[in-house]
């Protein structure tokens, strides 16, 4: 079996005193000798960057390979992007260049893709672990950014003489799971450490239930994100990024208004709509009762640096406690063990995400009779997605047909 390609390289010429660049067979002169060791890795970065740059205004879709088109996406746009993080681009393009099958451009068909799905929902082996293949949800992700990069590589560096089109797996039915008041209890009780325990007597047979409390399992700052994404609705990454006070790159809270902002002042809009939302009583008075909370460890924080304490100012991040869910202060990018935690101390199924607290948003106003309009509005989506996924639980919902 061959050794694997080692890339671009510089290697020494101990005959000639001269440093080469050695990229497999390739042997190129840098004209730097052995003290010049800096103006040859100079030469080695011009070399990479002009062997991997894409070429200019090509158009024949026989001489562009795919995963060229995907470089030149994952470098030049994706970085930029609003909708998807770069992270996430990222993933999807190392997903789509993982597999073999992809060549050109010219190509790339409707049997292409198919396959491409088909090598995706296969088990993969990592070391010691089986692992289930790629739901379709995940390589439509993938093949959508396969999509966005044809239409960048066209727009920069063509025109392409056609776009091929590329096929996605049939869109999967919308998820209609949502939690009724009893179960959102549970689980922010499980939030903060509460747990059912349940036993049976041995005589009687009878079955008792007890609430016990795990106080090292205590996560208030989970808690603090059930509650804002159950009386909101508001999309995972953005409850993380609301702050106390006005901010360019996330939103923030208007206590005196009531409102809060999910998107920062220098955020633009994107199809993941983020309109402002009129803040109920009950969520008020929590964030109220927060924000003091977050004010007094603020002043606390600010003493301990004006102290010097430096054992305890290595813990503390450069500005504590600005953000509305925060872990000791810090702002929190993702939330998975205490979501984890919580819905285990819930004794509710492995398959609730972070994102059904909006799901739950919606079908609770939805029963409640609230107008399609003003529900959306508050919801940050269209009335269409609003009526087709939860409209089954409005009240109003067929009702004059079902009385012909």
């Amino acid at each position: 079996m061959p050794r694997p390609a080692k890339g671009p390289r510089l290697w020494f010429s101990p005959a000639e005193q001269v440093y080469f660049i050695r990229d497999g067979t390739h042997f190129g002169r840098t004209g730097c000798g052995k003290g010049d060791r800096p103006g040859a890795e100079k030469k080695l970065g011009a070399y990479i960057t002009e062997k991997f740059r894409p070429a200019v205004r090509e158009s024949d879709l026989s001489r562009i390979p795919v995963a060229e088109v995907l470089t030149a996406y994952g470098r030049e746009h994706a970085p930029n992007t609003r909708g998807t993080s770069p992270a996430n681009a990222g993933y999807n393009i190392a997903s789509l260049v993982s597999w073999p099958g992809w060549t050109v451009l010219s190509n790339l068909r409707a049997t292409t893709c198919r396959e491409y799905a088909k090598f995706r929902r296969k088990p993969v082996m990592k070391g010691e672990r089986l692992f289930p293949g790629a739901k379709d949800a995940t390589i439509r992700r993938e093949l959508t950014t396969l999509s966005a990069a044809i239409r960048h590589w066209h727009r920069e560096h063509g025109p392409l003489s056609s776009i091929p089109a590329v096929t996605m797996p049939d869109k999967p039915a919308p998820k209609a799971d949502w939690l009724d008041r009893q179960a959102s209890a549970q689980l922010l009780a499980g939030a903060l450490g509460f747990y059912r325990c349940q036993w049976s007597d041995v005589t009687t047979r009878k079955v008792q239930s007890a609430w016990r409390r795990d106080r090292q399992a205590i996560c208030r700052h989970a808690a603090r994100f059930i509650l804002v994404g159950l009386y909101t609705g508001t999309r995972h990454a953005a409850v993380l990024g609301v702050r106390w006070l006005p901010s360019i790159d996330g939103g923030w809270i208007d206590l005196d208004r009531g409102v809060m902002h999910r998107r920062g002042e220098g955020v633009g809009e994107t199809s993941k709509r983020q309109p402002p939302v009129r803040l109920g009583r009950r969520i008020l008075a929590h964030l109220r009762r927060w924000k003091l909370l977050d004010d007094a460890a603020r002043v606390e924080a600010a003493e301990i640096y004006n102290r010097r304490d430096l054992e305890k100012r290595d813990y503390l991040p450069p500005a504590p406690f600005i953000n509305v869910v925060a872990y000791e202060g810090r702002p929190i990018q993702k939330l998975r063990k205490p979501w984890y935690a919580a819905r285990e101390f819930a004794a509710l199924k492995r398959s609730i995400t972070p994102h059904i607290l909006r799901h739950t948003r919606a079908t609770w106003m939805m029963q409640q009779g609230v107008d399609l309009w003003e529900a959306a509005g508050a919801l940050g989506m269209s009335v269409k997605i609003l009526e087709d996924t939860y409209g089954h639980h409005h009240p109003d919902f067929q009702k004059r047909a079902a009385e012909v």
